[in-house]
Parts: structure tokens; sequence; C-alpha cells
């Protein structure tokens, strides 16, 4: 959404795996979907000129064991051979904050090593005025030619298409008030036809609304909760999820780095 957004790109092709996902992608997607990133043939994929990826977060989240590319679940090495195979102009990441402290290092030798430059930055979902800290590394990397704006854009995520999160300070930009629940959304209504909305009870039955999760990452009413999937994972792929209007303003402090 916020690629599509800042970069006037269109979504031309997804990759995920999992079929609770995948239902979101088609309902609010409607692209072709690859599947499994790590089967996908890529030479017989469309080419695209912006990269999109939220590779899992476990491996350095901090909520857990942190074994880096000695997790199953790493799937760095294989956004690499995406990259190498397709040669976008732009390569858009999102992960946790420890991603920053373990194998981050890796990430920008083997942009190196395929001939990108990267810029990077830590940026807090309060930032654009969520009542929720949620602090995420955005990578922006970039091949030698330029991009220019209005280009297609592809999207490899394992995580919904929305991105993949768990859980320095580097902006003193607020642009709403922190813990303003009604401001969510406001900075970024027009360009994700968003509306401010009613705040939704944060239970149901005395159990976590969905859709209260769902307003609290900053989403249209009903993207995720009104496909037909379960609660539970409802919830988890919205706590797989990036806020979108965060992840447009990490793109404008990327970008404005980049051009610098």
């Amino acid at each position: 959404m916020a690629v599509e957004a800042y970069y006037e790109a269109e979504t031309v092709w997804t990759c995920e795996f999992d079929k609770y996902a995948s239902k979101v992608i088609e309902a609010r997607i409607g692209k072709p979907n690859h599947g499994d990133l790590k089967t996908t043939d890529w030479s017989k994929v469309e080419p695209i000129d912006i990269l999109t990826a939220g590779y899992p977060c476990q491996p350095f989240s901090h909520a857990g064991s942190r074994k880096g590319a000695d997790d199953e679940r790493h799937l760095w090495p294989y956004i690499k051979e995406i990259i190498g195979q397709l040669r976008p102009k732009l390569v858009v990441l999102e992960n946790v904050r420890g991603h920053f402290g373990l194998g981050f290092r890796e990430v920008l030798g083997d942009f190196a090593s395929c001939g990108y430059d990267a810029t990077w930055r830590l940026v807090q979902a309060s930032d654009v005025g969520a009542p929720h800290r949620r602090e995420r590394l955005f990578i922006l990397a970039y091949a030698k030619g330029g991009w220019t704006r209005g280009e297609s854009i592809g999207i490899s995520s394992k995580d919904a298409g929305i991105g993949c999160g768990c859980n320095s300070d580097t902006s003193s930009q607020c642009i709403s008030s922190i813990g303003n629940m009604p401001q969510l959304g406001r900075r970024f209504t027009s360009r994700f036809d968003m509306h401010l909305q009613e705040v939704p009870d944060p239970l149901v039955d005395d159990k976590l609304n969905a859709k209260f999760v769902e307003y609290m990452m900053g989403l249209p009413n009903g993207w995720v909760t009104d496909v037909e999937i379960s609660r539970s994972q409802q919830l988890k792929i919205l706590g797989n999820g990036v806020v979108p209007q965060q992840a447009e303003y990490a793109l404008e402090l990327l970008w404005e780095q980049a051009c610098a």
C-alpha cells in the first residue's frame, strides 16, 4: 500500500504461500500469486521495477531465540536470489528493530555484491500519530541508473503482502500527537482512501477484537476482518503486518536520504 501510494506504482504480482494470507491478497490485491518464493522459477516471472519484501522477523526478534541465519525461517538468501535474477531498480525491505543488530550487516554486504547501494532508517508507528510504538527497520536499496515515478511494482512478501513485523529514535518529527487515536490515518487519508472512523471496542466477548487491531494498524475498516477467515488468522496476519502510514513516512525519509 505504502509503495504504491508513494511511488504512484501498480502491484503486478505477489508471492505468498500461507493459504489464509493468500485469501487476503486475493480479496484486496487480486494479482497473480506465485506461492512459495523458495520454489518459484524467477526466470519466468514478469520483470518489475520495485521489489518489496517483509521477510520473517522471527530470526532477529528479541521476542524469540534470535538464531539469525541458523533459523529455518530465515528467508533473506532467497530474497537476495530474487534480486539477483529480477534486478529491480528499487528494493524496499521491512523488519524488526532487532534485525539492525543481527543479520543486517550481511544484508548490506549482499546488496553491495549485487551492485546495489542502500539507505536505512528506524521509524516508529507513533511517528505518524499511531498510539503505539511498533518500531521497525526500513531499508531502501537502489541499483545504478535510478528510477522514475509511475513505473510498475512487484511485491514479494512472506506475510500477506502487507509486510512482516514483530517488534535510536531516528525521527524528530511527529506528525500528530502520540496517543491521539482519532488522528490515526489523517496524514495519508487521501492516498489510502481511508477515513477517520469510530474507534472499535478493544474487546468482544472478553476477547481481543480483530477490528480494533486493524484500526490500530492504520488499515481501512474491514481490510482484513471482512475476509472470511478465522479471528485467530486475522489477528496473526495483522500482527505480522506493518502500519502503511508508517511505511510511507519511512519511504519519504529514505528517498530524501537517497537523493541527498
